[in-house]
């Protein structure tokens, strides 16, 4: 599990843009190859990714909910590499400022490897936090 957020010197509207803005990501973020927004219907979003993790490809759909009032999204793998991904993303702001907090759950599904390969995830998802968070400026 990781949970961490990041300050940002952007407005909360403006993160929540560009948290949103999920097909930009590749542009921006390292190991993100490619990602697609298959279906967006009443406050959830399908979407395709292929991301690269220490040389080797993962892909998986998921399902996003995303709650506009709250600037919460929340997403959730519907099928692909991982054996479990799931969490949120949320826009908070308090009287330190605005930041983006990323609550996510995952497992790779190999007990062997997961030693390793877990800490990789973690960093990754954190560095597209902080990609995130500097786009928003």
């Amino acid at each position: 599990m990781l949970h961490t957020t990041h300050k940002s010197a952007g407005t909360p509207d403006q993160v929540w843009k560009v948290l949103l803005d999920c097909e930009a990501f590749p542009s921006y973020m390292e190991g993100v190859n490619e990602v697609t927004i298959t279906g967006e219907e009443d406050g959830r979003r399908t979407s395709s990714w292929v991301v690269e993790l220490k040389g080797s490809e993962m892909e998986w759909d998921q399902e996003d909910v995303i709650d506009v009032e709250r600037r919460r999204l929340e997403f959730r793998q519907t099928e692909g590499d991982l054996a479990h991904y799931e969490g949120y993303w949320q826009v908070v702001e308090d009287t330190d400022g605005v930041g983006l907090e990323l609550n996510v759950e995952f497992d790779i599904g190999l007990p062997m490897v997961a030693e390793m390969i877990h800490p990789a995830v973690a960093k990754a998802l954190e560095g597209y936090q902080a990609g995130i968070v500097s786009q928003s400026l």
